[in-house]
């Protein structure tokens, strides 16, 4: 991903960049699960050189004169394989809520007179589907927000260079990314 696409800031969710940049995120942790492999197995040379010219295609021509150190490798596998996670957890969340937005009739239990829309069935699902329909724009937003946040992670650990807030805001977004995991489990 170039340095131009990881800084777009635009927001329409149905382009083929949009989809390209969803899935950018959702590949993290998988990547990152096999570059922690090869960085372990002694492979760090082409973990950082595969993870940065899936970030940056472009690089290509600059890989050779910049061969990152294992730690190097290695933090960017553990951090792109943790919010990874996150990207996969939060789709996750967000198909599920529009599922059940786009389905809350036929999965409600009856209850529907004190929520969203109610005391009616109709009203409580219009509510549901906006909601659900309005979901979709916003997850893709939020996944090329951690698309632009991997690809200037992989730029400052692998590449020359970098945002220096890349990788403490991935450290925190993997710890958040962690609780709001342990508090979904864990819900009454």
């Amino acid at each position: 991903m170039s340095t131009d696409q990881a800084d777009s800031t635009t927001v329409n969710p149905f382009t083929t960049e949009s989809a390209r940049r969803a899935l950018f995120a959702l590949r993290a942790f998988p990547a990152g699960l096999v570059s922690l492999g090869a960085a372990a197995t002694g492979r760090h040379g082409w973990a950082g050189r595969w993870q940065l010219a899936a970030a940056d295609p472009s690089a290509s021509e600059r890989i050779d004169r910049r061969s990152p150190s294992w730690l190097r490798v290695f933090a960017h596998s553990l951090l792109s394989l943790l919010i990874g996670m996150v990207a996969w957890f939060f789709a996750f969340l967000s198909v599920i809520a529009a599922f059940r937005g786009l389905f809350y009739g036929l999965i409600t239990d009856g209850s529907y007179e004190y929520s969203w829309g109610g005391p009616t069935l109709a009203g409580a699902w219009l509510v549901h589907l906006v909601l659900g329909v309005l979901l979709v724009p916003v997850a893709m937003w939020i996944l090329k927000a951690i698309a632009s946040l991997l690809a200037g992670l992989t730029r400052r650990l692998l590449g020359e260079g970098g945002p220096v807030w890349a990788v403490p805001v991935a450290l925190v977004l993997a710890a958040a990314g962690a609780l709001l995991f342990r508090s979904w489990l864990h819900q009454a």
